[in-house]
């Protein structure tokens, strides 16, 4: 009997331990994001905000959406100014056509999923729920506001604090 109350003296630490780590620590987060197309399907840019850092969108598909839109399904890559990465589930921008040609309002309706990455986003969990601008197909240029939340491991969440500071 003893050595069992031993035993759980020396686990109930540990098995508390482990829980506060896998705890997330959710904060809201936005920026503005600035690409240019290198190619008929890639853009190349820089973000602000709190994913500050350089980024670029393969565009997977082209299709055409109800009332003269444009929808574009795309994968993101994205590195932070620290070196970590941030994966996303491909999403679907929406194209408006506006009176000028070329010129379209942008928006990625259903938002844009984070699903993990490196560094302080291992792990990481959240949503891009708004993200909105404009894209010059004949420039060639993209600008966008995003806004939205990430959850990371209290552990991850910490580090990013202290890197932050």
């Amino acid at each position: 009997m003893q050595k069992l109350c031993v035993l759980t003296l020396m686990i109930t630490p540990w098995l508390f331990a482990q829980d506060s780590a896998s705890e997330r620590h959710c904060k809201p987060v936005g920026g503005a994001i600035l690409t240019n197309f290198v190619d008929p399907t890639d853009t190349l840019g820089t973000a602000t905000g709190d994913f500050k850092g350089g980024l670029g969108v393969h565009v997977l598909s082209v299709t055409s959406g109800p009332n003269g839109t444009t929808i574009l399904h795309n994968h993101h890559h994205w590195v932070t100014e620290a070196g970590d990465t941030i994966l996303f589930d491909n999403a679907d921008a929406t194209l408006f056509p506006t009176p000028v040609s070329g010129l379209y309002a942008a928006t990625y309706i259903k938002g844009v999923k984070i699903i993990g990455g490196t560094g302080r986003f291992e792990n990481a969990r959240g949503n891009l729920t708004s993200a909105y601008g404009a894209v010059d197909l004949p420039k060639g240029q993209v600008i966008l506001r995003y806004e939205g939340h990430v959850c990371m491991t209290r552990s991850a969440a910490h580090s990013s604090d202290s890197q932050t500071q």
